[in-house]
């Protein structure tokens, strides 16, 4: 049976994420759910959990909080605390008005951004939770490191 979707770098699988490469509402709907997927495997996840906070700028712990209270995943909470820019109490009201129907574009737009910065807000946190992912992935398999502890190194050539 083929593995599911992705390489298999590692002896493992590793998602491979669609890249949303626009700058509008379907983009950050489609980083959304590339991070929600991420944290959707285990092994994933802190990885997720580690680039969300470095893209918005919000402590891992309080990501942690904010999911056990709102009770919304990664994807989400990254584009609201994009949108809060740190704001805790902005947050829990753009949480609720997005509940209520409201497009990201709106919410940036009334938070004075444009949907194009909080998509690349996602955008970054998607491809550093690949990035991270599948280099700690490399890593774990032996990788370049394993080939430099042996006296190889990338791009030198032998007896320099």
């Amino acid at each position: 049976m083929p593995p599911p979707v992705g390489s298999l770098l590692g002896g493992g699988s590793v998602r491979i994420p669609k890249k949303y490469a626009g700058t509008d509402e379907k983009a950050l709907n489609g980083n959304i759910r590339s991070l929600n997927a991420a944290a959707g495997s285990t092994e994933e996840r802190p990885f997720v959990v580690s680039a969300v906070a470095r893209a918005t700028g919000v402590s891992e712990q309080a990501l942690q909080a904010q999911q056990d209270s709102l009770r919304l995943r990664f994807g989400e909470l990254c584009a609201i605390n994009a949108i809060a820019r740190g704001n805790t109490t902005k947050v829990k009201e753009i949480a609720s008005l997005r509940s209520q129907g409201r497009s990201w574009t709106d919410l940036a737009k009334a938070n004075g951004l444009s949907v194009a910065t909080v998509a690349q807000v996602t955008r970054n946190a998607s491809e550093l939770t690949a990035t991270t992912f599948s280099n700690n992935a490399e890593r774990r398999k032996g990788g370049k490191r394993k080939l430099h502890e042996i006296g190889i190194r990338d791009k030198v050539r032998p007896g320099t």
